[in-house]
């Protein structure tokens, strides 16, 4: 870093604030939308799949998921620039009208894409956010996601796509 580099809490033409900055804010409203279609897959992954190695990959996931969003509404609230809402749903939150096999595999994709997705977003809160607190989830995000794959590896041929 040079004189003339921005501090990190300027990164990207955003304002340092005690409480982070721009790219925080931004990441931290992601992961807020982003845990509801997920916790809505998981869950019906707990209840409805068809492999024990599924629900059980379900159930752990559900259980991170639910931290995380405890995590996330923690840092939002009491932000003066945002009230914080609750984690979104969207169409194919909880997989309606699969079961079986069908809901095993789909489960998958979702879980696989939601860790890729999720990943990249704390990579770039790493790289440029500024709040400790936004930067410890994108940490532990970033492990959760890689134990989710390390187990998505190893599910059953069938259930993996």
């Amino acid at each position: 870093m040079t004189v003339t580099d921005p501090a990190p809490t300027e990164h990207a033409g955003t304002t340092g604030r005690g409480d982070g900055n721009g790219i925080d804010l931004h990441y931290l409203e992601l992961a807020l939308a982003a845990l509801g279609p997920a916790m809505a897959t998981s869950h019906a992954a707990t209840v409805r799949a068809t492999g024990d190695d599924v629900r059980t990959l379900a159930r752990e996931a559900l259980s991170q998921q639910t931290r995380q969003l405890a995590a996330v509404s923690a840092c939002l609230h009491g932000r003066d620039d945002r009230e914080a809402a609750g984690p979104g749903g969207g169409p194919h939150a909880g997989l309606p009208g699969l079961h079986g096999p069908a809901l095993d595999r789909a489960f998958v994709v979702q879980l696989t894409d939601h860790a890729h997705i999720s990943m990249t977003a704390a990579r770039a809160e790493m790289v440029g956010g500024a709040s400790a607190r936004a930067r410890k989830i994108a940490e532990d995000s970033i492990r959760m996601q890689c134990r989710h794959l390390a187990a998505l590896e190893q599910l059953a041929p069938p259930a993996r796509v």
